[in-house]
């Protein structure tokens, strides 16, 4: 009788919620149940997400906009469990540009890399997926990186008169000839100084790299006015451009070539 006493004090002064609740077995099977009431997008089922990340590199001085494609390395790649935006993981790619997210429930998601875009700003690149099965796949992610992205060219020829005493000088039986190692400048309307310059190169042709789209520019030469009245007189002659798309050298309509004749006393 003394021992039945004692054994229903101890059973009703016990502890039981504390051991039960610190018994890893019991917490996982509680934490298991509770994910498997929740029916929503999210972490605690049995699905994997995989997909790969490459990089587009968008390099200057190549003048032809060509690009090199390769899997990106230790880049961020973020999932949103449904259409809750606020709500996700992340993880970086490894070799080969490969990544996976683990303990997912069934659901729809939304898989994202950022990229680079014009300037300093990014630009997010996402896939939708559905996870059904145990593994699941999304469709790769291409980013875009390099000094040239979403940028286009300005290319045009510079040629160059000479005058001795106002009168035409002919060279190797030529009225003009490739201004070569003139200066050109580029600036944006409305602007009172140019932002770059560049030298004219081989055969009178010069190049304006990584020029934003969306905006007019005024490209131009300096020139001196010919005859002796005028002498050492300089002037600017422009050109205005409308640069509106990336990935394209302007000018190009009808293959017209941007082009000028500077008039310089000998």
């Amino acid at each position: 009788m003394k021992h039945l006493r004692i054994h229903n004090f101890l059973k009703k002064k016990s502890n039981f919620p504390f051991f039960i609740f610190y018994s890893p077995f019991v917490l996982f099977s509680i934490i298991f149940l509770c994910n498997a009431c929740n029916k929503g997008e999210g972490l605690g089922g049995s699905s994997s997400l995989e997909g790969y990340v490459y990089e587009i590199e968008h390099l200057d001085d190549n003048y032809s906009f060509q690009t090199h494609i390769f899997p990106s390395l230790d880049a961020d790649v973020f999932i949103e469990f449904g259409d809750d935006a606020s709500i996700g993981e992340r993880v970086r790619t490894g070799r080969e540009g490969y990544y996976r997210f683990d303990y997912l429930r069934k659901g729809n998601y939304t898989v994202y890399a950022l990229s680079k875009s014009i300037g300093e700003q990014k630009k997010v690149v996402s896939k939708n997926v559905k996870v059904s099965g145990n593994l699941n796949k999304a469709d790769t992610i291409f980013i875009h990186t390099g000094d040239a992205v979403e940028t286009a060219i300005i290319k045009g020829m510079v040629w160059v008169k000479y005058y001795n005493k106002g009168r035409l000088v002919s060279i190797d039986g030529q009225d003009s000839i490739p201004a070569v190692e003139n200066r050109v400048y580029i600036k944006y309307e409305g602007e009172d100084t140019h932002f770059d310059d560049v030298r004219v190169g081989d055969k009178g042709i010069f190049v304006f790299q990584k020029i934003h789209p969306d905006k007019l520019y005024e490209v131009y030469v300096n020139t001196e006015i010919p005859g002796e009245e005028h002498k050492n007189i300089l002037f600017p002659i422009y050109k205005k451009i409308e640069v509106r798309d990336p990935y394209r050298i302007y000018p190009l309509e009808n293959e017209e070539r941007l082009e000028f004749t500077i008039i310089l006393n000998n």
